[in-house]
């Protein structure tokens, strides 16, 4: 169907963008579709299917097997299934032998089956992907690629797992919003990661920083805070990196030097600001990074959980000096174009080493004050 653009600017209603994505690659649907309460009664209804359909092979199996006592004819067993044919018609005068559906039959009752429960996971995939926009009151115009919502719903039709269900509704929700968000080669990716490497990428991502275009986590050997709170360990990095997700190569993040102008530096750490600002005529310095790839940042943008203020203060260590004023604030929001608004920036806190060192300075300073009296 025809997007009509809202107010003229190259803008389109979010739930009429997902139903004519939909339409265009599963038929044509109304916008009750989309109801997550709709979509619970049919997955009772497919379930109640399920059940039925077991019920029913329990019978044909317990009938077959009857057949089998009263006929003494030759029977097969494959598992749970039990099939046999009678040697002669001489038992079955006072019987009643059941019949099991033909091969025929059987075949178009699992077909129907499979399908509907294929019908039922884009269903509650695209439920999803409409909780995600309810509160979205405008998106772009820009037509999603139809490559890609073939590719997508070719894999949503087999994501049965809630969880994983959720997870591609954010996708294609992400993918409304803004089209080529996430590739095909993502899709890929995603789709054959395993729950170990789904954890794993996870326990990286929570940490990631982004700065200047460029996402990534902080990467010092022996740091206690990344090895022992947060579980990173060298395995897991050569996993993600087998993925794809990280970077073969040990990084420097470059704080570049200043002369006659202090610097503004921004940090973004999950729902955390952290801002620097560097003084003027400071040397240039170095973060040691990792840095995730083109399809590790993708897979980001599906990540929400936000790492604890010790990570901000862990970063901050590595930049302070004399004469830096370091503060943090709480996101609120982030608009398409790349501003931010947030809560008031305060002081971010020392380290509890930095805390340590600065309280075992000022003690060696009182001391020796005292005694140079």
């Amino acid at each position: 169907m025809a997007l009509k653009d809202i107010l003229g600017i190259g803008k389109v209603l979010p739930m009429d963008k997902l139903l004519d994505v939909v339409s265009n690659s599963v038929g044509r649907l109304s916008k009750s579709y989309f109801d997550k309460k709709d979509i619970d009664s049919k997955a009772y209804e497919i379930k109640k299917l399920a059940e039925a359909r077991a019920e029913e092979m329990k019978i044909i199996s317990s009938a077959v097997k009857d057949n089998f006592e009263i006929t003494g004819g030759i029977e097969y067993k494959e598992q749970s299934i039990t099939i046999s044919s009678p040697k002669s018609n001489d038992n079955l005068e006072n019987s009643s032998v059941i019949v099991p559906p033909s091969l025929e039959e059987r075949t178009e009752k699992r077909i129907n089956y499979q399908e509907a429960k294929k019908q039922l996971n884009i269903e509650s995939v695209t439920a999803y992907a409409a909780e995600e926009l309810k509160n979205e009151k405008e998106v772009t115009d820009e037509p999603v690629d139809e490559d890609w919502t073939t590719r997508f719903f070719n894999i949503a039709e087999d994501i049965s797992n809630e969880e994983m269900q959720a997870l591609w509704g954010r996708i294609l929700a992400g993918e409304i919003k803004k089209p080529k968000t996430y590739s095909l080669r993502t899709l890929d990716v995603l789709k054959n990661l395993s729950k170990k490497e789904a954890e794993v990428f996870l326990k990286f991502a929570r940490l990631h920083i982004q700065s200047s275009g460029v996402s990534f986590i902080l990467n010092f050997k022996n740091e206690n805070l990344l090895e022992k709170k947060y579980g990173l360990n060298f395995n897991d990095r050569l996993l993600l990196e087998e993925l794809g997700f990280l970077t073969a190569n040990d990084l420097q993040f470059k704080v570049l030097k200043t002369a006659d102008t202090a610097l503004d530096l921004y940090f973004k750490l999950g729902n955390i600001l952290v801002s620097i600002k560097k003084p003027e005529k400071q040397p240039e310095q170095q973060l040691q990074v990792l840095v995730f790839t083109k399809i590790g940042q993708e897979l980001l943008k599906l990540v929400s959980d936000t790492p604890d203020l010790d990570y901000a203060q862990l970063l901050a260590s590595k930049l302070r000096k004399d004469g830096f004023e370091i503060k943090f604030a709480y996101i609120l929001n982030e608009l398409d174009d790349g501003r931010i608004s947030h809560t008031g920036l305060n002081d971010l806190p020392l380290t509890k080493e930095e805390q340590m060192a600065k309280d075992e300075l000022e003690k060696t300073q009182k001391d020796k004050d005292e005694t140079e009296k």
